[in-house]
């Protein structure tokens, strides 16, 4: 990872061919930097957590997303910019299949996106932002095995949730999120 004064801990093996896979599915030079660095986060990650690059999966992405967003930077991907990544691992034979199983979350996330789509109406650009902010919403209020029950919910968890939110993005995107949020807890408000 030229350029970068870090070291890519346990996947440092793996950056050119990551930086070749990335090139041979058309992604850009800056995206492609940023990528790498996602993976130096990650090899970093491993090593301080005493894991080692084949025990990488889903879940442990999860819970270092997790890690970095509570840590407060200001720069954490979502779960679908690890796919990549995790694709790459996968394809090299590092890190092993596994069959894609829908959580709880997931298919709450699902019934959600479905609804965005075919009672809002909305556009396909706007339906992947509410989303995402309503998956880091969701994420941080399930409890083990990404339950959530939205009769847990408190008006603490909401406002602890904008707080962190808004104290990482501009007033103008603090404005997006109130309505991203708003939008998820007007769906769970919802009769099943």
């Amino acid at each position: 990872m030229s350029g970068t004064r870090r070291k890519p801990g346990l996947l440092g093996p793996q950056v050119e061919g990551y930086r070749t896979w990335l090139v041979q599915r058309g992604y850009t030079t800056g995206t492609i930097r940023n990528m790498l660095k996602d993976l130096g986060r990650v090899g970093r990650w491993l090593s301080v957590e005493g894991l080692t690059a084949e025990q990488l999966n889903e879940e442990r992405m999860a819970v270092f997303l997790s890690t970095r967003r509570f840590a407060g930077h200001k720069r954490t991907p979502g779960p679908r910019a690890m796919v990549p990544l995790l694709s790459f691992l996968r394809e090299a034979g590092i890190v092993s299949e596994v069959a894609p199983v829908v959580a709880p979350l997931g298919a709450l996330l699902g019934r959600y996106r479905c609804w965005l789509i075919q009672e809002r109406n909305l556009a396909p650009a706007t339906v992947l932002r509410y989303e995402t902010t309503a998956g880091r919403f969701l994420e941080e209020q399930a409890m083990s095995g990404s339950v959530f029950d939205p009769a847990a919910l408190t008006g603490a968890d909401v406002n602890a949730f904008l707080l962190r939110e808004c104290a990482r993005i501009s007033s103008g995107s603090a404005k997006g999120r109130v309505a991203e949020l708003r939008s998820i807890l007007r769906f769970l408000a919802l009769p099943a």
